[in-house]
């Protein structure tokens, strides 16, 4: 770049050449030189939590405007440009790295500068990277820090993605309960340890399968619930008197107030939420358990669809694409394999935000970028599986009636029939008599 293409702004550490027509500033820049991409996401890739952070320096400003603390003016350009920021958000404006060192600070300081350099810009005619009227820490940053500001976030950002979720799952709960209704009647054979079992419907087993996604909803909803307990208010490590207490007492008011909610709250510990972020980590828990759920239900669908001649053969999947690019006419169950995919994915996602909890130390845990971005990551990839399963998929499936037939009239299911009829011990003593002869069996049935 030339002279006429950066121009030179301070910071604690000294002077740094920043894109002239950037709408970030010195600490942005900074940190991307810091921290590289190489393949890895930016901030402005996790739009949910850019909207939080946003949505809570609108919040910030409104109530330090209430209390006092800051020029009307001066408050209400931050507010316009932050309404702007959240109606148009051009990743250009938000690119630094999206986990780095020192518990999110650059993602912080990305904001505040683009924050403050708009509402110079526009409320008052000034230069990008003047910083006055309204300055990044001075103003944006008044009574909010990374630590608390990040966190409420986050939380935000959880609860937002959370509703595309649980749309999902809705969907996929409604699919698996239409199915059994209309195979209600279909009958197929069980199987315990791969083994042969006893006869049930398919209605049976997808309600089996709804009642098991119902479970998990209902542990997330809970646990995501507990996500509208927030330590706005709590900077640094959560001492009050770090932010103002006129600040303290109001905040939680106006983000009810913005987000036309009545359900945000202070957190019971101001500490605990500087020390640990085990809400958020519960909520990957629930995720990864889901995930696993979810894993071995595809795994099952792509099991009795096996075939079309040498496997269970119990359902034929909808033919979606190709199967080989070698062996005409081979149909491949894709679909089950790609929430299969997914669902793996997201247990490396959930495994990483796991590992935060354990390496938190004394009076701040710095890992909350990792926490919130495989979090994130971790939902949208589910969210994707379970739509395309859902819809080109289960939607789809048709049991093999033949086979089943002939499966639900094989050897066990026979001999549990005749144990009914005569007894656990006459059953037994018949099948040691007849070698398991099926025919033979099936004529002690008939007596």
């Amino acid at each position: 770049m030339t002279r006429y293409d950066v121009r030179i702004e301070h910071d604690l550490i000294g002077e740094l050449e920043v894109p002239a027509g950037a709408l970030f500033g010195v600490q942005t820049q900074r940190a991307i030189k810091l921290y590289p991409l190489n393949g890895e996401k930016p901030l402005s890739a996790y739009p949910e939590l850019l909207r939080g952070l946003l949505r809570v320096k609108r919040v910030a400003a409104h109530t330090n405007m209430l209390t006092g603390e800051l020029d009307r003016e001066l408050g209400q350009a931050i507010i316009d440009a932050v309404d702007q920021l959240l109606e148009q958000s051009p990743p250009e404006y938000f690119p630094v790295h999206a986990f780095h060192g020192g518990g999110g600070i650059s993602s912080n300081m990305n904001v505040n500068e683009v924050i403050a350099n708009l509402a110079n810009r526009d409320a008052f005619g000034k230069p990008l990277g003047t910083y006055s009227p309204i300055h990044p820490n001075d103003h944006v940053n008044l009574n909010n820090s990374t630590s608390d500001a990040l966190s409420t976030a986050c939380h935000l950002a959880v609860i937002s993605t959370w509703s595309s979720l649980e749309a999902a799952l809705g969907e996929l709960i409604e699919t698996l309960d239409a199915q059994a209704l209309r195979l209600q009647q279909v009958l197929k054979i069980s199987r315990t340890c791969l083994q042969d079992a006893v006869e049930i419907s398919f209605a049976d087993m997808l309600g089996g399968y709804s009642s098991l996604v119902k479970r998990n909803r209902r542990r997330l909803t809970t646990d995501v619930d507990a996500l509208h307990a927030v330590n706005l208010g709590g900077n640094i490590i959560g001492r009050r008197g770090d932010c103002a207490d006129a600040f303290f007492e109001r905040c939680i008011a106006e983000m009810n107030r913005q987000m036309a909610s009545e359900r945000f709250e202070h957190t019971d510990n101001l500490f605990d939420s500087s020390q640990n972020h085990d809400k958020l980590v519960r909520v990957s828990a629930g995720i990864d358990q889901l995930s696993r759920a979810l894993l071995k239900i595809a795994k099952d669908f792509r099991l009795m669809a096996s075939g079309p001649q040498t496997g269970f053969g119990e359902i034929s999947l909808p033919a979606v694409q190709p199967g080989s690019s070698a062996m005409p006419g081979k149909v491949n169950p894709t679909i089950a394999e790609y929430l299969v995919q997914c669902c793996m994915q997201v247990c490396g996602h959930c495994y990483s935000v796991q590992m935060t909890q354990d390496h938190g130390e004394l009076d701040y845990t710095p890992w909350q970028s990792i926490v919130i971005n495989n979090l994130l990551d971790g939902m949208t990839c589910l969210e994707s599986g379970i739509r395309a399963f859902s819809r080109h998929c289960l939607e789809g499936i048709e049991p093999n009636l033949e086979r089943n037939a002939a499966n639900v009239n094989s050897l066990i299911p026979t001999v549990m029939r005749l144990k009914k009829a005569r007894g656990y011990s006459y059953a037994s003593r018949i099948y040691k008599e007849t070698g398991g002869e099926l025919e033979l069996i099936r004529q002690h049935l008939d007596e």
